[in-house]
């Protein structure tokens, strides 16, 4: 067989290779999650003219398509494991650090996505006047810890996004809570971001949240104790890198030092139609994503009620970053209600009005904040 006919023959078999993919790929049910990464998965976009107009219909196509491709997590780890063999500190958008920590990319959010985001958080803030409204955005390792990353390596500039972004809330009427400073004296006696999970730690979020008290004027009455819960958490960051960087990570909780300091608090989850009084799924430990011990997995909406004394009920609308920062909120409220926007497709204004809400408080880290169009989406709506 000549050489012309071979060639011939190969790009038959290619065609019918992308062919079958695409056929494939149409009959294949969408996945939401991604367990590697820890993220919810770009959906088919519906197409809408002002959508299309604005770009939006395109860039959240291409998202869908990368997101949705046929064996998509087995190619990310063949070139995970391609940069790994040779030597690159850099693989899927995260890089090798010094100290054994994995950090990823700091996202700078587009003109247009902040823009759409501070306004809907205006006109919320408009509406609801009366409501003590605070935004707490955390900020990720790779700004905290930027002394740790390798030589010659420089990220995006997040502060300046951040500083930007706190600015534009404190004029519509928002109290931020900037823990910038916080962390960055506390990085030689704290750890306060896992080494192979993109999350802040529990000891992370108490830093947090003692920030967050100052800003709220919060009770701070219960004393805790923290224990480690496991001392092999590998998080996202290692599964989607494929690095191996020698050490697991340590996940602790923290329960109150004192029996008389336990707050019996019932947690409703709206979406299971279940009950519990634990914050923690020590269960969940023992599952792929561990991080998960912090009130389980991802719920649209659900209510925390306590028995404090406090009339006081919260709005809390958040990201993953919150779910260990919640444990700590229970003692300066009678009810909490959390919504994740990510899930959550109802009328926001029907809960506040329902539940009485007298606060409201937004608990993002930066990187989730300003890549992530649906808390616009849901104060919009």
């Amino acid at each position: 067989m000549n050489k012309k006919a071979m060639s011939s023959i190969l790009g038959l078999c290619f065609i019918v290779l992308l062919a079958v993919t695409f056929i494939i790929n149409i009959f294949t049910p969408d996945k939401g999650f991604s367990e590697e990464e820890n993220r919810v998965l770009q959906e088919k976009p519906e197409f809408s003219l002002s959508n299309y107009m604005e770009g939006r219909y395109e860039s959240k196509l291409e998202t869908y398509v990368n997101d949705q491709f046929l064996l998509r997590n087995a190619f990310i780890k063949i070139k995970a494991t391609a940069d790994v063999t040779a030597g690159k500190l850099e693989s899927n958008g995260v890089y090798r650090c010094k100290d054994n920590y994995l950090m990823e990319e700091l996202t700078v959010p587009s003109d247009k996505l902040l823009e759409n985001t501070l306004s809907s958080l205006k006109q919320f803030k408009r509406q609801y006047k009366k409501l003590d409204a605070f935004f707490l955005l955390a900020p990720n390792a790779g700004n905290i810890l930027e002394e740790k990353l390798p030589n010659f390596t420089k990220l995006n500039d997040q502060d300046q996004s951040m500083d930007k972004f706190f600015k534009e809330i404190k004029r519509y009427g928002y109290t931020p809570i900037d823990v910038r400073d916080t962390f960055a004296t506390h990085t030689e006696d704290t750890q306060i971001y896992y080494r192979t999970d993109h999350h802040w730690t529990t000891d992370g979020a108490y830093l947090a949240y003692k920030q967050a008290v100052k800003k709220m004027k919060l009770t701070d009455e219960v004393t805790y104790k923290p224990y480690v819960v496991k001392n092999d958490f590998r998080g996202t960051l290692a599964s989607k890198s494929g690095f191996v960087n020698g050490v697991n990570d340590a996940i602790k909780i923290y329960m109150p030092y004192k029996d008389k300091d336990y707050n019996n608090s019932v947690i409703y989850y709206a979406d299971t139609k279940t009950k519990t009084t634990e914050f923690y799924q020590l269960d969940n430990l023992d599952t792929k994503d561990a991080y998960t011990v912090f009130g389980g997995s991802n719920h649209p909406m659900y209510t925390i009620k306590t028995p404090t004394k406090s009339s006081k009920r919260l709005l809390l609308v958040k990201d993953s970053y919150a779910n260990s920062f919640i444990p700590f909120l229970a003692q300066s409220y009678r009810e909490i209600v959390v919504v994740d926007p990510r899930y959550f497709f109802d009328n926001i204004d029907d809960i506040i009005k329902a539940e009485e809400i007298t606060e409201v408080m937004f608990l993002y880290n930066a990187n989730t904040f300003f890549n992530d169009n649906s808390l616009e989406m849901m104060l919009s709506s």
